[in-house]
């Protein structure tokens, strides 16, 4: 065919495609005008200032100061930035769903006495929403506006119970304000218990006065990271005159402080009944009510900080792994995107890396229960058992040989660069590792 021929066609076609993107344009423009005019208030989000809520006869007002949202009645405190972005998007995107039209008895429609009403100021200008009683045989609610012609609309349920918020819900629920990363020292006073830890660095920390305890520094940052996302359950409206009776007294038992270079943080830890534990903010704090799986999670960390782990080294760093009994050994070498295995009598596998690399992992955090000063504790193993870590030079990292078992225990042998220990372990964690190796060096099925 004559390429010239084509020439007409194309232009034809090019004309079509303009064609089509101008309709599109417009009709694009058509429906953002339409839904611009369903808007209720022409307002943007961010340009809302001012916001009350009053409902029951009890008024709650909030004001937007530097960016953040502050209660001003009845409570100055800061308010729960989340649940009134909330708000913010629901009164910016309401739409009008029916118009009734001018009510010749707001009575009829609840709206003499409204549920809740709420006000709000954005650019200079205030707007009202009264909200009525729910229309019959439906869950939307009647509804009407103080900055234009006195009208009766139908408010979804999802809007409404959006804007409904009472104090409870628009106060600031955060626990304890820090950053994890600017924590300099952890200090835990549970029980008989005494945890005193400081920063030495990015990713250390040490136990002051008990230089040969080796923290585990991943389970300190974890216990601040739930510090830091732990909220106010609830706010304790009625409390005993003695606040002996929740554990919070003159001399409490438990305690935890956080010192940051913006100064201390300090909770004090009550008694943890079904509905969460008592918890004060500093000796003359407020008393707040949280959830008790954090009684839980303090104490976990206190008891859990030294690093047992027998190897706990990086799993990135490895390059090549040997495990088996010494006749019937696997090697996996790395490879780019998987692990080259190969086997007795020259059986070779292919694996992908994130399944070497989980069995590597579990033997990274392969804790010990206890250390021996000689082998022999345990009845000795059926057959040896080697697993051997090495890096890309050729070096080896970490050599864990099997002992003897019984029961829940397995009596290992670790060596870790010039340092070899005799140690008693988990039976259970370290069956789970030979497992894991074991179904890497199993072929798949034929045909898959």
């Amino acid at each position: 065919m004559n390429p010239r021929r084509l020439i007409p066609y194309a232009i034809i076609l090019l004309i079509l495609a303009g064609t089509y993107a101008v309709l599109l344009r417009q009709q694009t423009r058509q429906t953002a005008r339409e839904e611009a005019a369903k808007k209720v208030f022409q307002v943007l989000e961010q340009d809302i200032a001012a916001l009350a809520v009053i409902r029951d006869g009890r008024e709650v007002r909030l004001v937007k100061k530097d960016h953040d949202w502050q209660l001003l009645t009845p409570l100055q405190i800061r308010a729960d930035q989340a649940v009134v972005d909330g708000m913010l998007a629901a009164l910016a995107k309401l739409q009008k769903e029916r118009d009734l039209g001018a009510p010749k008895d707001l009575k009829a429609f609840g709206l003499d006495k409204p549920l809740l009403v709420v006000e709000f100021s954005a650019q200079g200008r205030s707007h009202r929403l009264a909200v009525g009683s729910q229309a019959p045989g439906t869950q939307d609610y009647y509804y009407a506006l103080k900055d234009q012609e006195p009208e009766v609309l139908l408010l979804r349920a999802a809007a409404k119970d959006s804007l409904d918020r009472d104090l409870t819900a628009l106060r600031d629920k955060t626990l304890l304000a820090f950053e994890v990363a600017q924590v300099k020292e952890v200090k835990i006073r549970t029980g008989k218990t005494r945890v005193d830890l400081e920063k030495t660095g990015p990713q250390t920390w040490r136990w002051a006065g008990r230089e040969d305890f080796k923290v585990r520094t991943d389970r300190v940052e974890t216990l601040l990271r739930q510090l830091h996302a732990a909220r106010v359950k609830e706010f304790p409206e009625q409390l005993p005159k003695n606040y002996r009776a929740i554990g919070l007294g003159p001399k409490v038992q438990s305690e935890i402080t956080l010192v940051t270079p913006g100064g201390l943080e300090r909770l004090l830890l009550g008694v943890v009944q079904e509905s969460g534990m008592y918890v004060r903010k500093g000796p003359d704090g407020p008393v707040l009510l949280v959830d008790k799986s954090l009684a839980d999670d303090i104490a976990k960390a206190a008891s859990s900080l030294e690093d047992r782990r027998l190897w706990g080294g990086s799993v990135t760093e490895a390059d090549k792994a040997v495990w088996g009994p010494p006749n019937k050994l696997w090697t996996a070498v790395k490879g780019k995107e998987s692990w080259e295995l190969k086997g007795p009598e020259g059986a070779t596998l292919k694996q992908p890396a994130a399944r070497v690399e989980l069995a590597l992992w579990k033997l990274q955090n392969l804790e010990y229960v206890s250390l021996m000063k000689k082998p022999g504790n345990l009845p000795a193993a059926p057959e040896a058992y080697v697993l051997e870590v090495f890096d890309g030079s050729g070096q080896a990292l970490f050599r864990l040989e099997e002992l003897g078992r019984k029961g829940n225990l397995v009596e290992v042998k670790a060596q870790k660069g010039d340092r070899t220990v005799i140690a008693i372990a988990a039976a259970k964690n370290f069956s789970e590792i030979q497992d894991d190796l074991a179904r890497l060096a199993t072929p798949p099925p034929p045909g898959k």
